[in-house]
C-alpha cells in the first residue's frame, strides 16, 4: 500500500512539474518494493537508484512509462510460476535477485540514450524543433524503445518459454534442447518476445500521445505505431540473443539439468559434465549486453532509412 500511494503521490508531482522530486520519490518507490518483494538486491538496489534517476529526470514521459513497463512486467513473470521454474534450474532463487550487473545490463543502455536525449531536448517541445533536431528526436526514441523491446523481449522468452510443455529446440541446429539451454527457442518463448516488445511499443505510444497530442495533430511529430515497432524489435533482439547464446555461451549438461555461466572450478567439480552447445566466451550479462546494443542499432539504422 505504500508503495502504491508513493508511485501516485510521486505521477502528481510529476504532473505538476517537479520532476526532480518526482525522479527521486519514483525511483525510491521501486527500489523500496523491489527489495521488500526481493527481486533486487542490495547491489541491484544501487544500480536501479542510477538507472532510475536518469530516467525518471527526463521530461519526456515516454522514458518512464517505458522502462516502468519493462521492470513491472519483467519482476511479474519472474516470480510467475517460481516453483516449477526452481525444479527446473537448480539456481533460480539466486537468478531471481538480480544484482548490479544484470540491472546495468537491462538499463545501461537505455540510461545513457535518456541521458543524451535530456541533453538535446530537456524543456523543449517538438513544435519549436528544426526538422533535423526533429529527426534526431525520433532516433532517440527509436533507440530507447528498440533497447527496452529486446530486454523485455528476452526476459519474457525466459521466464514463460521455460514453462512450455514441449522442449525447445536450439536456434543453429533445430536439434531438441534440454529447457534452459542457451539458444533454445519455442513456440511460447518467441511468442512472449513478440509480446513482450509489443508492451513496451504500447507503453511508448500511450505515454507519447497523452503528453504531445497536439504535436501530432499539427504534425510535428511522425504517426508512427511503436506497439508495432517494439513488437519487430522485441522479436529480433530475442532471435539475437539466442544465436549469441547458442555460439559464444556455453551451455553444460549437469544431473541431467542446463547450466551456464561455470566457473573454472565449478567446470573440473563434474566429472560427467557435458556441453550441450556453444562456446565458453561471453556470460550471460555480456550476451544481454550485446544484443540489447545489436537492436538499438539496428532501430537506428531502420528509422534512419525510414526518414
Amino acid at each position: 500500500m505504500i508503495v502504491q500511494f508513493c508511485t501516485i503521490f510521486c505521477i502528481i508531482i510529476a504532473i505538476a512539474g517537479m520532476r526532480v522530486y518526482f525522479a527521486i520519490l519514483l525511483t525510491s518507490a521501486l527500489c523500496l518494493g523491489a527489495l521488500k518483494k526481493r527481486s533486487l538486491s542490495a547491489t541491484g538496489v544501487l544500480a536501479a537508484a542510477f538507472v532510475g534517476l536518469t530516467t525518471a529526470s527526463n521530461d519526456n514521459l515516454l522514458f518512464t512509462t517505458v522502462l516502468l513497463a519493462f521492470f513491472i512486467s519483467s519482476s511479474l513473470w519472474t516470480k510467475y510460476q517460481a516453483r516449477q521454474k526452481m525444479r527446473l534450474d537448480p539456481k533460480f532463487t539466486t537468478a531471481s535477485q538480480r544484482d548490479w550487473k544484470q540491472v546495468l545490463c537491462n538499463g545501461g543502455i537505455g540510461s545513457v540514450i535518456s541521458l543524451v536525449y535530456q541533453y538535446y531536448f530537456d524543456g523543449r517541445r517538438p513544435e519549436d524543433l528544426s526538422i533535423a533536431e526533429r529527426r534526431l528526436m525520433t532516433v532517440l526514441i527509436w533507440a530507447y524503445i528498440g533497447f527496452y523491446a529486446c530486454c523485455t523481449a528476452d526476459t519474457w522468452a525466459s521466464e514463460i518459454g521455460t514453462l512450455s510443455s514441449d522442449w525447445p529446440v536450439l536456434i543453429t541446429t533445430w536439434k531438441t534442447v534440454p529447457p534452459g539451454t542457451n539458444g533454445g527457442i519455442s513456440k511460447l518463448g518467441l511468442m512472449s518476445s513478440f509480446a513482450g516488445g509489443a508492451t513496451v511499443g504500447l507503453a511508448a505510444d500511450i505515454a507519447l500521445w497523452a503528453q504531445y497530442f497536439y504535436a501530432f495533430r499539427s504534425g510535428a511529430l511522425p504517426r508512427i505505431p511503436y506497439v508495432t515497432v517494439g513488437s519487430l524489435l522485441g522479436t529480433l533482439g530475442s532471435v539475437i540473443d539466442s544465436l549469441l547464446g547458442a555460439t559464444v555461451q556455453a551451455s553444460f549438461l549437469v544431473d541431467k539439468r542446463a547450466v551456464s555461466d561455470l566457473t573454472a572450478a565449478e567446470l573440473q567439480k563434474h566429472k560427467d559434465i557435458k556441453v550441450i552447445s556453444g562456446s565458453n566466451i561471453l556470460s550471460n550479462n555480456m550476451v544481454n549486453v550485446v544484443s540489447s546494443a545489436c537492436t538499438t542499432a539496428a532501430a537506428v539504422g531502420l528509422i534512419a532509412l525510414l526518414m
